[in-house]
């Protein structure tokens, strides 16, 4: 879908100030991303799902977390955040990363096929809470991981909505609320 000069104007606008606030030198000092996601549940070998990827911070990340074995499938409605990213992770070499611009509550994953998916301090999600908590569901092998990093205080609204599409509640660890997949 073609997109007006105003819907374009907004993305490089949003991508602007999310690119500002998780992709600069300070975060890196204060986060090492790669260490987090190994501490709340990702392995070598595993294949991610990252909901709303920005400029790839925590992509970067699960690239390293996962291994050369592993697979990271980084989505984001923001055409900038994807373009930039793909760039990225051209100029480190990095390749078991699919970078998708487009909507994760259709993510043309293969059912059960996923090991661990997050998204970080998303507002809102496109499409719905709901209808990417059942694709989620949908993607999620038995025994997987769902880690959400809440933007705002609503961590029990979160977890509530989200046993609601049969996560169970595990625990919560460097922010993030952990769930599993039955």
């Amino acid at each position: 879908m073609e997109m007006t000069e105003e819907q374009k104007r907004m993305y490089r606008i949003s991508f602007g100030f999310i690119k500002f606030m998780h992709d600069n030198a300070l975060l890196r000092r204060l986060i090492d991303p790669g260490e987090l996601l190994k501490r709340i549940g990702i392995k070598d070998g595993d294949v991610v799902f990252e909901i709303g990827c920005g400029p790839g911070f925590y992509t970067i990340g699960a690239t390293e977390a996962v291994g050369p074995r592993g697979k990271v499938f980084a989505y984001d409605v923001n055409p900038y955040a994807c373009e930039y990213l793909s760039n990225k992770l051209a100029n480190r070499q990095v390749a078991n990363v699919e970078v998708e611009n487009r909507n994760a509550t259709e993510s043309g994953l293969s059912d059960k096929s996923v090991d661990f998916a997050f998204l970080t301090g998303v507002p809102h999600i496109v499409g719905g809470l709901e209808a990417l908590l059942k694709e989620i569901k949908r993607v999620l092998k038995r025994g997987a991981v769902l880690a959400i990093r809440p933007s705002r205080n609503n961590a029990k609204e979160i977890t509530v909505y989200v046993e609601r599409f049969g996560l169970s509640f595990r625990s919560t660890k460097d922010s993030f609320l952990l769930f599993s997949s039955t």
